[in-house]
């Protein structure tokens, strides 16, 4: 996205992570690049993104949606490492959809710094989940990703206003 805190260039496509920029800031976090994916239906949602501290860029993992909540709990946080040749957030959602066992391979190794980045993660989105999809959840919409797409892109252009 060239301008990422703007209107999406294309119309699927979304941006979650820019109603948390503040927080983000506040934690040394900046987001490189994110790609939002929601399904039809209830409305799953699986992010996927780079961001970067200041001493590194690492990738980050959400899947969350109304069946993750009522039956396996939280939304699914990782905070994964970048190979080489991951330059964009595409080149990382394509090895997390062609590797089952991606977060074995690309877990980081120093499980502090790791364990301490899913922490601030699942705190930030906790925040953006109440602020943007809990409703949609809750009330067990059938079109949730419909809801969703036009909210944020709504939000999104009226702030830009």
């Amino acid at each position: 996205m060239n301008d990422y805190w703007g209107i999406p260039e294309k119309e699927y496509e979304l941006s979650l992570l820019q109603f948390a920029k503040e927080k983000l800031f506040d934690k040394g976090y900046s987001v490189i690049d994110e790609k939002v994916e929601v399904c039809g239906g209830a409305g799953a949602m699986t992010l996927t993104g780079i961001l970067k501290t200041k001493e590194t860029r690492l990738g980050l993992y959400i899947h969350d949606g109304p069946k993750q909540r009522k039956t396996r709990g939280p939304p699914i946080i990782r905070a994964l490492r970048l190979l080489p040749e991951m330059k964009k957030v595409e080149d990382l959602r394509g090895f997390v959809i062609t590797h089952p066992d991606f977060y074995t391979i690309l877990s980081l190794e120093d499980t502090g710094f790791r364990d301490g980045i899913e922490e601030d993660i699942r705190k930030i989105y906790a925040y953006l989940y109440d602020l943007k999809i809990k409703d949609l959840y809750n009330s067990d919409l059938s079109s949730a990703a419909d809801f969703l797409k036009v909210r944020l892109r709504k939000e999104v252009s009226q702030s830009q206003s």
